[in-house]
C-alpha cells in the first residue's frame, strides 16, 4: 500500500458523508410566516429558574436526521419510507420531523396499530419515575388536516404521549377529536385543550406540560398552550393531588417515556377489520422543538 493511500481513503469517506447529507430528501411545506418569539429562543430563558444544565433533552432536527441527532431516539417503527421524514420549515428553525399514516396501508402499521411515532424509551436520561418533576414542551403542525365529517366515525388521532411501559393506562396523551385537541389522562380523564383547531391547520401550536410524577395521589399536572399569534403560554388544564404516574409495575422495570407522531385510533367492523371507507385516510403531522426540562 502506498503511504498516501490512508489519506486518500479518509478524504473519500469525508466526501461521501458530505454528499449523502446534501442529497437527503426533505419535504417542503408552504406555511404562514410563524417565528418563535425571541424571548423564548433560549432553552430556559424566561421559563424556569436554573441553567442550561436543567435541560434533559432538546430536539430541533437541525441536523436533518430523523432521530434528531440522538442515537437513542427511535424515529418510527412503521416500515414505509415516508412514515417519518425530515420536513421544512420547522417551528423555530429550518427543519422538523413529519410523521405520516395512511389507514389500510401496511406500510404505516406498527406496534399493532396504524401509527408512526418517535420515542425516547431507550434514552435513560429522558425517562421519568415517581418523584421526578419535569417540564415537557413540543410544537405540532397539522398538515392539510382533513376536517372531521359527522357522517364518519369520530375516532381520534394521537399526536403526543407521555406513556408508561407495560400496558398500564397512559398518564397523558393529546389527540384530535372532531375539531378539538383534547388531553386524555389516566384511565378515564379527559380535558379539552384546544376547543377548535380548524383555524390553526398548517400553523404551529406550542404545548407545555408541567408534571410532578406521583404514584400515590401525590402528583400534579398542568397543561399550557401557545396558539398562533400568541406570545405567552396559557394554562388550559390542571390535575392536582393526583396519581400522575399510572404504572403499577415498577418492580418489573417499568418506566415512563415520551412519544410523538401520529397514532390513528381507527374504527373496526364486526369482523375486526379496520374501517377505511371514510374520507379521512391520511394524516401528516409535523413535530419540532421537543424539550424535557428538569424542574426545581
Amino acid at each position: 500500500m502506498k503511504k498516501n493511500q490512508p489519506l486518500m481513503f479518509a478524504l473519500e469517506a469525508c466526501f461521501l458523508a458530505v454528499l449523502l447529507l446534501s442529497c437527503k430528501q426533505t419535504s417542503t411545506f408552504n406555511f404562514p410566516n410563524q417565528t418563535e418569539p425571541s424571548t423564548l429562543k433560549g432553552v430556559t430563558a424566561g421559563l424556569i429558574a436554573g441553567s442550561v444544565s436543567d435541560t434533559i433533552l432538546q430536539i430541533d432536527y437541525e441536523t436533518q436526521e430523523e432521530n434528531g441527532g440522538f442515537a437513542w431516539i427511535n424515529p418510527t417503527n412503521a416500515p414505509a419510507t415516508d412514515a417519518a421524514s425530515i420536513a421544512s420549515p420547522g417551528r423555530s428553525g429550518n427543519y422538523a420531523i413529519a410523521h405520516k399514516v395512511v389507514l389500510g396501508d401496511p406500510g404505516y402499521f406498527s406496534n399493532e396499530a396504524y401509527r408512526s411515532e418517535s420515542d425516547a424509551i431507550n434514552m435513560p436520561a429522558a425517562l421519568f419515575f415517581p418523584g421526578d418533576k419535569r417540564r415537557y414542551e413540543f410544537s405540532v403542525n397539522l398538515v392539510e388536516w382533513e376536517l372531521w365529517n359527522p357522517a364518519n366515525t369520530p375516532y381520534g388521532d394521537n399526536i403526543f404521549q407521555l406513556k408508561v411501559s407495560g400496558g398500564d393506562p397512559v398518564p397523558i396523551r393529546f389527540l384530535t377529536k372532531r375539531h378539538a385537541i383534547v388531553a386524555r389522562y389516566g384511565a378515564k380523564g379527559q380535558a379539552t385543550i384546544v376547543p377548535d383547531f380548524r383555524q390553526h391547520i398548517n400553523k404551529w401550536i406550542d404545548f407545555r406540560i408541567d408534571v410532578l410524577w406521583g404514584d400515590q395521589g401525590d402528583g400534579w399536572m398542568k397543561v399550557y398552550t401557545r396558539l398562533p399569534g400568541q406570545s405567552t403560554y396559557t394554562l388550559q388544564f390542571e390535575n392536582l393531588n393526583a396519581t400522575t404516574f399510572t404504572g403499577v409495575q415498577l418492580d418489573k422495570g417499568q418506566k415512563g417515556y415520551i412519544k410523538w407522531g401520529v397514532y390513528r385510533e381507527a374504527g373496526k367492523d364486526s369482523a375486526g377489520h379496520v374501517i377505511t371507507t371514510d374520507n379521512i385516510l391520511r394524516r401528516t403531522a409535523l413535530h419540532d422543538d421537543i424539550r424535557i426540562i428538569k424542574l426545581p
